[in-house]
């Protein structure tokens, strides 16, 4: 994939925000570092195949036995920084190339699902090194990436104009220009007008016109919600 194939999308040229949450489910360092590994081979090309490094500056490492090392000491900690593995792992991973910068942010491997709110989750900024380099072909590659490598219940991929407007949180299904909504959490049978709805993986793909500004965007997408009777995410 080339970056620069398809329009560039305006409403990412402040940067992007990608979001997926999953319930509580049997991760460990190993199966966990296999999900990054698969995440950031799919990246590889929008980032000009660029090194990944950790917060800590190291790069990603090549050995499969390194990875889960390196997984397994970023072990969630207590107030007093004892270990915490029933909490999960939680890391980022930075990765720059000469167009697009992807930081990437995940707790994973949780064995509570979470109140108030998922435990277990990623998030994606994207932003551009060279304005104008984010693009349609970008945003749908970055939220399929996701998708296939971690098997969420829900993502989106939005700015933060539309992230401000939807004001959703918790176990609320997020909006995006690009939603997804896995089967498990509810199916997709009809679209609001200009939203286009496609089957992806196991989920429904919906898509909001780039064009559109952040309040096109949030009421489209809510009025989908509404018509197929989606709302939350059930989180039991």
């Amino acid at each position: 994939m080339t970056p620069t194939a398809s329009p560039t999308l305006l409403w990412g040229a402040d940067g992007a925000f990608l979001y997926a949450t999953w319930l509580a489910r049997d991760e460990n360092p190993s199966t966990i570092a296999e999900r990054i590994q698969h995440l950031i081979t799919a990246y590889a090309p929008l980032v000009d195949h660029a090194q990944w490094l950790t917060t800590r500056n190291e790069p990603w490492p090549e050995e499969p036995e390194r990875r889960i090392d390196l997984v397994a000491r970023e072990v969630v900690r207590d107030d007093l920084g004892d270990a915490e593995p029933e909490s999960g792992y939680s890391l980022m991973l930075t990765a720059a190339g000469e167009r697009l910068r992807f930081d990437v942010q995940l707790t994973a491997g949780a064995l509570a699902s979470g109140r108030r709110a998922p435990s277990n989750s990623l998030t994606v900024e994207i932003k551009e090194v060279i304005p104008r380099t984010f693009t349609g072909d970008v945003a749908d590659a970055a939220i399929r990436a996701v998708i296939e490598s971690w098997s969420p219940l829900v993502a989106a991929l939005r700015d933060e104009e539309t992230l401000i407007e939807a004001g959703r949180g918790g176990w609320s299904i997020p909006v995006g220009y690009r939603t997804w909504i896995a089967d498990s959490v509810g199916q997709v049978a009809t679209a609001a007008d200009g939203i286009v709805a496609e089957r992806l993986a196991g989920g429904s793909y919906l898509s909001a016109p780039d064009g559109w500004d952040a309040d096109a965007v949030v009421g489209g997408m809510l009025q989908t919600f509404s018509a197929n009777g989606l709302d939350k995410i059930r989180n039991t």
